[in-house]
């Protein structure tokens, strides 16, 4: 029998040590934000193949996502802030063909965002043509501070709205996170050298109708090795393809979104 965490009550008359397994990982994952194979396997005392039949059905249901480091993320059933079914339909299909252009510019992979609450989550991709590339970010959920397309949607927000989504965050990393966001519209773009995957950084603009609403962000993901030689040229295709897509979109509406309202 797995140990690991709190339990409530006696094990079942059935207990399933693979049914078991699989919640233990969903709850670690959920804690600490990311597991690799071999630590869970030390940590549950388990064979790695054991964990690892779990962890690939974790990620078939979208409880867990594979990282570029091979590490496993929280996946979008995990999320605390879910999207309404169809959101971003619309917004996708308007987009589609310029994405599909900027990964094919760049070489790199495409990626398009929307925001809800403090979280970005990733609705559509197109992978670049490199042989060594970040691979497709659709499904994904993240912290929108640790990721360009984020970071970029959050420099829209007024200081209230931003304290809104951070109200535990202390005083001094609030500043810090406004400088950043800051740097972000003089810029006109964020930059994520690293931040939430160390070897997956990336551009990222917002994408904004005729009155100023926050419609999502397209970003420009490249593995960090090659992130200093390569990130100048992929933001100018970035902010090129961006022109177009806000002109595109100028009458679009954004629906109502859940932790913005």
């Amino acid at each position: 029998m797995i140990h690991h965490g709190p339990t409530h009550g006696s094990p079942p008359r059935e207990y399933l040590q693979s049914v078991d397994l699989a919640l233990v990982l969903t709850l670690m994952l959920r804690d600490s934000g990311s597991l690799t194979i071999s630590s869970a396997a030390e940590s549950l005392g388990v064979a790695q193949s054991t964990v690892h039949r779990s962890m690939s059905m974790l990620v078939y249901r979208g409880f867990a996502t594979k990282s570029e480091s091979r590490k496993y993320l929280p996946g979008p059933a995990l999320s605390s802030s879910s999207l309404v079914p169809g959101v971003g339909a619309e917004l996708i299909n308007a987009t589609a063909d310029h994405l599909t252009a900027m990964a094919a510019e760049s070489s790199e992979t495409a990626n398009l965002q929307v925001l809800a609450s403090n979280k970005s989550h990733f609705i559509y991709s197109v992978e670049g043509t490199q042989n060594v590339r970040v691979s497709s970010r659709q499904g994904q959920i993240m912290p929108a501070a640790e990721n360009a397309g984020g970071l970029s949607m959050l420099s829209e927000l007024s200081p209230g709205e931003l304290r809104g989504l951070y109200p535990t965050m202390t005083d001094a990393d609030f500043d810090e996170l406004r400088r950043t966001l800051q740097r972000t519209r003089k810029r006109g773009f964020a930059y994520n050298n690293g931040l939430y995957e160390h070897d997956v950084s990336a551009v990222g603009t917002v994408l904004k109708n005729e009155l100023g609403d926050t419609l999502g962000a397209v970003t420009i993901a490249i593995p960090t090795q090659r992130f200093r030689n390569v990130h100048r040229a992929s933001a100018d295709v970035l902010m090129r393809h961006a022109v177009d897509l806000n002109r595109r979109l100028a009458k679009f509406r954004p629906p109502p979104m859940p932790g913005m309202g």
